[in-house]
């Protein structure tokens, strides 16, 4: 009789063990499917946060920036932690006209962990267009610090010295820039271009542009690496250059009243009356009241009598 009641009670335990590993495996089971469900949603939230992206770019890459907003606000909404969607979206912000946004966007990128020096370059650059030139320091000074070699924080630097006047602070960091660039970053060589001609350097001003061209060989002469190269020639003294390239932009370009008087003024220069005669009249067409290209149209027979007398001589 107690053999039969230990061999009940025994049955009892087995059974009641037997149950808690049923339910265990249970749980195992079913508990693993909603882990393995929770899972499968987050990749696929993610890889439709990529296609989203994707799309995005190509939209920003034919400049249809509505549209571009659209699928990377959704990227965004299933994949907020993604960096690159926030970059691209932030980028269309901006593109669209929604300045402060589009830094808060950045900003916030940011706050996810990234020390990205391109976004940090990037914000600042915004800070510097939306007209807060102390913001925009403070990023490009955080971007160096990121990478010291980085080229477009330095260039950044280089902008925001010529905002204060500061040209001897912009050609240094415009150096830095050019030095640390891959390429022949022709944004950067005209900006030292510039700079080294207003400092009175226009040798090493036309060396800027020279690496420029050499970039482009083969292309038709820009009309902000022909003005430069211009006016190098023309603070060179060498004028019948300045002139033949300001004649070569006007054919396809269309020009200031002020840069067509500096061409007039380079023909007169070189001593070609006629074309001064008409690059004057020229700049008179843009601008009738402009007062220097009216004073050097009304000075052209006194120049012309000088030169007839010259040839008598």
């Amino acid at each position: 009789m107690e053999w039969m009641q230990s061999s009940e009670m025994a049955r009892s335990r087995a059974f009641c063990a037997s149950g808690i590993v049923l339910g265990a495996l249970m749980l195992a089971v079913f508990g693993g499917c909603s882990t393995f469900s929770q899972a499968n949603a987050s990749h696929q939230k993610i890889v439709q946060a990529r296609q989203l992206t994707q799309r995005g770019v190509q939209a920003m890459h034919r400049d249809d920036w509505e549209n571009a907003e659209k699928l990377l606000a959704e990227a965004k909404k299933n994949a907020p932690y993604d960096l690159q969607s926030r970059m691209h979206y932030g980028e269309t912000l901006w593109k669209t006209g929604k300045r402060t946004e589009a830094i808060a966007e950045l900003e916030s990128a940011l706050a996810l962990g990234s020390d990205d020096p391109n976004l940090h370059a990037r914000i600042g650059r915004m800070y510097l267009d939306s007209g807060d030139p102390t913001k925009a320091h403070m990023s490009a000074n955080r971007a160096i610090e990121c990478d010291p070699k980085f080229a477009p924080a330095w260039q950044l630097q280089g902008d925001l010295a010529l905002v204060r006047r500061d040209l001897d602070s912009a050609k240094l960091c415009y150096i830095r820039a050019a030095t640390n660039s891959e390429t022949a970053n022709r944004d950067v060589q005209l900006r030292l271009a510039s700079t080294y001609r207003q400092l009175g350097q226009p040798s090493q001003a036309l060396a800027c542009i020279s690496i420029v061209r050499q970039a482009e060989f083969g292309h038709r002469l820009p009309a902000d690496v022909g003005v430069e190269q211009a006016l190098a020639y023309r603070d060179l003294g060498q004028h019948l250059d300045a002139a033949d390239c300001l004649a070569e932009l006007a054919e396809t370009n269309e020009m200031t009243a002020d840069l067509l008087y500096t061409w007039a003024e380079c023909e007169v220069a070189a001593g070609r009356l006629a074309r001064a005669e008409y690059a004057a009249n020229s700049a008179l067409q843009v601008n009738p009241q402009h007062a220097s290209a009216l004073q050097l149209v009304g000075q052209l027979p006194v120049f012309r009598q000088q030169a007839q007398q010259s040839m008598r001589r």
